[in-house]
């Protein structure tokens, strides 16, 4: 065996490499550690996107989804969950939050954008919060309801109201407290809806009466069993009066506060005193469709009103108006109401709007969980009288 001795020179340039190697590992290992500390990284997550700044040390600490409870109030609406949810549901952008060190971060963005989710402009060490609520679709409108029913406008629409149509089949326009409405007029025999089932399971028929300016249907009960081919209505044994008999609207006249679906005494636009029909209309609704209201399926709408117009005059010879002073209607006061000034003698100018602008919201009755709808062309929100325990009037 040959031993062979190493020479100085090349015991240095063995040392110099394996130092030029390790420095240069170095600069390489801290400059892409300096580069990821630098860079806005986005990270792919469930149905949205991360974008922050300061590498991979940031945590989704809680993640809370809001339960499907009308009865729920705050923080007690939340439960908490394993995985955030995808389509249908938004970050509730109030109640999200990042921290470091506990203290809240102000400058993070947390949204629902095109239905993802996205958090931006976290830093280094943050532990985020979310929240999520369910995705509320938005209304159609009007005229997009009246397009889903494959209708249009009919061209011969009456401009003045002479006379009754008898034989054609119209969908007409013109305006109401919300914006523009579409009614249904004359002989039609394709407006039917069946929606919901009485005590005894039998289905309940309905007809479209119009479409409202929000984009809601308004609807006239027509009995059960399913219609007939003609506008006169019905296959089965029922017709359109509620439990097959006739009620007293209310149980005097001797007082004009009785015009009021409900009423006050020594009110002209009183409220509280439920009448004989409203009383008689709760006892039908809550045995034949309070399981569709109670289970807020979204198919009856909690802002849906009924008009019972009191505004009023003393004089016949007024000319009715959104801005006309009331007088009259009180005790056995001789009075002319809305619908009467509107249509005495060859006025002929009915209406879609609710009463006079200041007592919208004493004429309009809408159910106590009424939120408002914001009154066509103007920032005013109509809530109605927020007294009814149901969705439910005349017509």
């Amino acid at each position: 065996m040959k031993y062979e001795k190493i020479n100085k020179i090349n015991t240095k340039i063995i040392i110099i490499s394996l130092a030029l190697i390790i420095i240069i590992g170095s600069v390489l290992i801290l400059n892409i550690t300096k580069a990821k500390y630098k860079t806005t990284v986005s990270v792919p997550i469930v149905s949205g996107t991360v974008k922050y700044s300061g590498g991979y040390d940031f945590k989704i600490m809680a993640l809370y989804q809001h339960k499907d409870d009308k009865n729920c109030n705050g923080d007690e609406c939340y439960e908490p969950i394993d995985e955030m949810p995808e389509n249908g549901y938004t970050i509730n952008t109030d109640k999200s939050y990042c921290t470091i060190d506990g203290e809240t971060q102000e400058h993070d963005k947390l949204a629902t954008i095109d239905g993802k989710h996205t958090i931006s402009k976290l830093n280094k060490n943050e532990k985020c919060y979310l929240y999520f609520d369910k995705e509320e679709s938005k209304p159609k409108t009007s005229s997009e309801v009246l397009a889903s029913l494959g209708k249009s406008i009919s061209a011969s629409c009456p401009s003045t109201f002479n006379n009754g149509e008898k034989s054609n089949s119209l969908i007409c326009k013109v305006a109401d407290d919300f914006g523009d409405s579409y009614y249904f007029r004359g002989h039609l025999n394709d407006n039917w809806v069946k929606f919901g089932k009485n005590s005894a399971n039998q289905d309940i028929y309905w007809r479209i009466v119009r479409i409202n300016g929000d984009g809601t249907i308004r609807l006239i009960y027509s009995g059960e069993g399913s219609p007939a081919t003609s506008d006169n209505g019905y296959t089965g044994n029922n017709n359109n009066i509620i439990n097959n008999d006739t009620y007293q609207y209310n149980i005097s006249k001797e007082d004009n506060k009785f015009v009021g679906y409900e009423y006050a005494d020594n009110k002209m636009h009183g409220k509280g005193t439920p009448s004989n029909a409203l009383k008689e209309l709760n006892i039908w609704f809550s045995s034949n469709l309070n399981d569709e209201w109670a289970n807020g399926n979204g198919q009856i709408d909690p802002n849906a009103g009924f008009c019972n117009d009191r505004s009023g005059s003393n004089n016949d010879g007024t000319s009715w108006s959104d801005t006309m002073p009331d007088s009259g209607g009180t005790g056995t006061t001789n009075t002319f109401y809305g619908a009467t000034l509107r249509l005495d003698g060859n006025k002929n100018a009915p209406t879609l709007k609710c009463s006079t602008n200041i007592h919208k919201d004493e004429d309009y009755f809408t159910a106590k969980i009424a939120t408002g709808i914001k009154q066509n062309g103007t920032d005013a929100v109509i809530k109605g009288t927020q007294s009814l325990d149901y969705p439910i009037g005349l017509i």
